[in-house]
């Protein structure tokens, strides 16, 4: 067993390892025939399937999203009824005549737990395709395949409650060995490959990045959908070789690794976005990327046949797994605190510092009851299950909305709708914590009367899972709450409006002698055009006469200059921009709404429109964009739009004017 386990280890992390080096330097920059091959496979297969769906900006991801919402609300629903059936067995024995029936609610557990990490699945990986089409080119490689593959995986989930009871009138009974190993084999190998095609998807949007650095987003995304692929493949062949270990360690690595790396994902995406900092410790958010793949998270342990000495090791391993939960937990914290005036107007960023307060204190709560779980103590009962299903659906529940309330309007185009977003967070965090402190009791209770077997003189539990499943009510409105918020944003006829809040930049910002970087990467990390940028090494050389070499192709008869005379629209929208004090850091950050750090004429009419100026056609808007692109890329960046500013102010001496 122990050799078992030591060579899966090793071999997934040296995977891992590969495949951050092989993104980082290699398929980070796919390019000329593997590109075209990975093109043709996500736009071409099925053929003819995958043309059905839209292929539009944003399509893929807001499938995914969507899709995570509805499995959410369903998880919760099958939530409150699990807690209320440990209240009362008998409460929906009416619904005999239609199939119902509840025995030891192991059955309505497993559907729980089941459909609960498909929802966490879809909105995590959802919220994070968004961030990773904004570190590319503003779009996946393929959205219709995107959407395709959410589409598979919901048929997957249906299936797999549809499928036992269609065999049901054959005589077939899928509870019973051999059809419930082939089932389930079948239904691991699928869940794995389905997610190829969204691995080889992000892949080519990432490529698309250029000079770009990999975004921490990214990285997490691409690690957590690649380990799924392998712990799936790795289940399925541990039950057709009837190796319980090599099953147990495929599951361990899906329920441990997988939803930690896409929870990290959203919330190194969604918080520094929305509190306009960069992130706060570099060396933290290196520790969790690093110790995540390296330790044994404690979330849904269970035990297994181990020597002494396996489980000594595991124990130092799972108390290790803590340190990458702490590190990001700290990280994501404190970097909205640092931006907590805009945090605290973003019902995304509200929930996603939500779940990074939580997770600590789950974490330690997994840690013991994964502990007694492994060694087979058993002396925590059912408290493990309670603390495992509380951290999904209290910190995977926030996440899940922390990622559709900052990223659908963004896939969209349209802003969040108002409305009760909010609360809804406010409602899942408190139903879900609440709820979980007091089935907590109710299982300590449990355990006390049944060992000390003094049942007549302890009250019955029965209080506290009734109590437990009222609150936990809380955390299915607060869903469906949410879920409403999507659908009014969805079927909004809002177009992007232009937010001129104030964006928060960073006063100074080092930068090391000989190094190299871009704008684009300045402003991501939170520098504007009043920070002082300070060059952490200087060199005196000496002096005389320097001989520069320009290449050829820089000679160029073509001079592009700025229009000596700008249009009236342009002038007043200068003009509009000083009477209201706005800075040119504030007015880009507002234009770009997708977070590309270039500015397109749709963006800049919006703008033009916010500001109550003479109605302008879409050709009106490219020609004024076209005047101030400098590099005639067609789109506007931030320095191209200060020059334009600043040298209009100049051309036409504009002051600030008091309104009459």
């Amino acid at each position: 067993m122990m050799e078992t386990i030591l060579i899966l280890a090793a071999f997934f992390i040296g995977a891992v390892y590969l495949m951050s080096r092989s993104v980082e330097t290699g398929l980070g920059s796919v390019g000329g025939a593997l590109r075209q091959i990975g093109l043709f496979i996500l736009q071409k297969n099925p053929p003819g399937l995958v043309d059905i769906f839209d292929d539009r900006d944003g399509s893929g991801s807001r499938t995914w999203m969507n899709f995570g919402m509805l499995w959410l609300v369903l998880a919760g629903l099958l939530g409150f009824l699990d807690g209320w059936h440990n209240y009362d067995p008998t409460a929906l024995d009416s619904l005999a005549s239609v199939g119902w029936s509840y025995d030891d609610g192991s059955a309505l557990r497993e559907a729980t737990t089941n459909v609960l990490q498909f929802a966490l699945l879809f909105g995590l990986v959802g919220a994070s395709l968004v961030a990773v089409s904004r570190n590319g080119n503003g779009r996946l490689a393929s959205e219709a395949n995107a959407s395709l593959i959410a589409v598979l995986l919901s048929a997957v989930l249906v299936a797999q409650y549809v499928l036992p009871f269609i065999l049901g009138f054959a005589d077939v009974d899928t509870s019973v060995a051999p059809f419930s190993i082939v089932l389930f084999s079948l239904e691991s190998m699928v869940l794995g490959l389905l997610f190829v095609p969204v691995l080889i998807n992000i892949l080519l949007t990432v490529s698309t990045r250029e000079n770009e650095d990999l975004s921490t987003s990214s990285w997490f995304l691409i690690m957590g959908v690649f380990v799924h692929i392998m712990a799936m493949l790795t289940v399925f062949f541990g039950d057709l070789a009837g190796s319980e270990q090599v099953e147990w360690f495929g599951r361990r690595v899906g329920s441990g690794w997988v939803p930690l790396a896409l929870m990290f994902a959203v919330g190194y995406h969604v918080v520094p976005m929305a509190a306009q900092v960069p992130i706060w410790s570099g060396t933290l958010r290196s520790a969790s990327m690093f110790f995540l793949f390296m330790t044994v998270p404690a979330l849904s342990l269970t035990g297994i046949e181990a020597t002494g000495f396996m489980t000594n090791l595991m124990a130092i391993m799972v108390t290790l797994g803590l340190l990458p939960i702490l590190a990001a937990s700290v990280n994501i914290v404190m970097t909205a605190i640092k931006g907590l005036a805009s945090v605290a107007e973003n019902p995304g960023a509200i929930a996603g510092m939500f779940a990074f307060l939580l997770l600590p204190f789950y974490a330690v709560g997994t840690y013991f009851t994964g502990m007694d779980a492994f060694v087979g103590a058993g002396e925590l009962g059912a408290m493990a299950h309670t603390v495992n299903t509380g951290l999904l659906f209290t910190v995977g529940g926030l996440l899940v909305l922390s990622g559709v309330f900052s990223n659908y309007p963004l896939a969209v185009g349209k802003p969040l709708s108002s409305g009760n977003s909010t609360l809804a967070a406010w409602f899942v965090a408190i139903g879900g914590v609440s709820s979980t402190i007091v089935y907590l009791m109710g299982n300590f209770t449990k355990n006390a009367v049944e060992q000390s077997g003094a049942e007549d003189v302890v009250a019955a539990d029965g209080g506290f899972y009734l109590t437990g499943a009222a609150l936990f009510y809380l955390l299915g409105i607060g869903a469906i709450m949410a879920s409403m918020a999507v659908i009014r944003t969805g079927i909004s006829p809002a177009k992007k409006i232009m937010d001129t809040s104030v964006a928060q930049a960073v006063s100074t910002y080092t930068l090391t002698a000989g190094s190299a970087t871009t704008i684009r990467n300045l402003i991501g990390r939170g520098v504007g055009v009043d920070t002082e940028l300070v060059i952490s090494e200087t060199t005196t050389k000496k002096g005389g006469s320097t001989v520069i070499a320009v290449d050829a192709s820089l000679h160029n008869d073509e001079v592009k200059e700025f229009p000596s005379k700008a249009s009236d629209a342009l002038v007043e929208f200068v003009q509009y921009l000083v009477n209201t004090g706005q800075s040119v850091m504030d007015v880009f950050m507002a234009m770009d709404m997708d977070g590309s750090g270039r500015v397109d004429s749709q963006e800049f009419l919006t703008a033009l429109v916010k500001t109550d100026i003479k109605e302008l056609t879409t050709m009106d808007a490219e020609a004024l964009v076209a005047s101030m692109d400098l590099d005639g890329d067609g789109e506007l960046n931030l320095p191209e739009l200060d020059i334009a500013i600043a040298q209009i102010k100049r051309d036409h001496n504009l002051t600030a004017q008091e309104e009459e």
